[in-house]
């Protein structure tokens, strides 16, 4: 996953002194199309049983090579309508609102209908900041 052009900033700005940066609690979120550079929440799911869903406890550490990924499963959902094809996910710094920290896509992009729950099994969501 790449940083959003938020993160980017906060980073650089964190390490040269020029403002402390604090990560929040951070959330992941499903689109239907790709948030960019900017990190725009314009084709978020939303509505039909969806919520962000929290990454704090479900992250293990990086290892070596810089990638962490979920000790717990995750689960969105079960849809109460149609979310449409998630094409990319996002970690947030927010429940609802607030920002993008980086998006990316799924190795396979996945259609909920309703009823449907979306889950990443252990070990399938792997992150590293490029």
């Amino acid at each position: 996953m790449s940083g959003t052009r938020y993160i980017r900033k906060k980073i650089l700005d964190d390490l040269n002194g020029v403002a402390a940066y604090s990560p929040p609690a951070l959330y992941l979120s499903l689109h239907t199309d790709d948030p960019g550079d900017t990190g725009s929440h314009a084709n978020e799911v939303s509505g039909g049983g969806y919520a962000r869903q929290p990454l704090s406890g479900v992250m293990g550490a990086a290892d070596a090579s810089g990638f962490s990924v979920n000790t717990t499963l995750i689960t969105f959902g079960p849809a109460s309508a149609d979310w449409g094809t998630i094409t990319y996910l996002a970690v947030e710094d927010a429940l609802t609102g607030g920002n993008m920290v980086c998006p990316g896509s799924p190795a396979l992009p996945r259609t909920i209908t309703s009823g449907q729950p979306l889950q990443i099994p252990v070990g399938q969501l792997r992150l590293r900041l490029t």
